[in-house]
């Protein structure tokens, strides 16, 4: 309801929120094109391939790379209609935060995850940062009490609108 009702994701429909779907890569960009009120863009656009010019997220992926909050693929790539992936979502909202300014204070403490080993190293201090600010939370524990990220795994549209919930909430907070 939060997300809705702060104009941040819409549904899949006109009455579908469609919770346990996957969140896409263009879904992400637009969610934080509307958070920063959906500036105008003249001038921006996106120089991907595989981004359609007309297209509902064209706008907001333009805007996305022009403040370097996405990068692509490479070989000139978005991947629009890819599912995004929880440590790609968790790269996406660091760079986000940079890009708006926020200096949220993270502790140096190492947090060991179960399926630590399956974080890329690219990764790695967005989930490690988001998560002791508590914004990406695991989708459970292990035997021996350490969380699990699941950070290969498709972030569904549920999650994503907790996590943005929890993300907004908290650099509301810090300003």
């Amino acid at each position: 309801m939060y997300v809705h009702k702060n104009s941040l994701m819409n549904g899949t429909s006109t009455t579908i929120f469609n919770p346990a779907s996957t969140l896409t890569r263009a879904m992400i960009v637009t969610i934080l094109w509307r958070n920063e009120g959906n500036p105008d863009v003249e001038g921006m656009y996106a120089d991907f391939a595989d981004v359609v010019q007309g297209s509902w997220y064209e706008t907001a992926v333009g805007w996305a790379a022009k403040n370097e909050i996405v990068k692509g693929y490479g070989e000139g790539m978005f991947g629009p209609e890819d599912p995004i992936t929880r440590q790609d979502l968790a790269v996406i909202l660091e760079r986000y935060m940079g890009f708006i300014g926020s200096e949220l204070n993270v502790n140096d403490q190492w947090i060991e995850f179960a399926d630590e080993a399956d974080i890329s190293s690219y990764a790695m201090s967005a989930i490690q940062a988001l998560n002791k600010l508590g914004i990406i939370n695991g989708i459970g524990t292990n035997g021996d009490g350490k969380p699990i990220i699941d950070p290969k795994g498709n972030a569904t549209r549920a999650q994503a609108a907790a996590l943005l919930h929890r993300f907004v909430e908290l650099i509301a907070q810090s300003d």
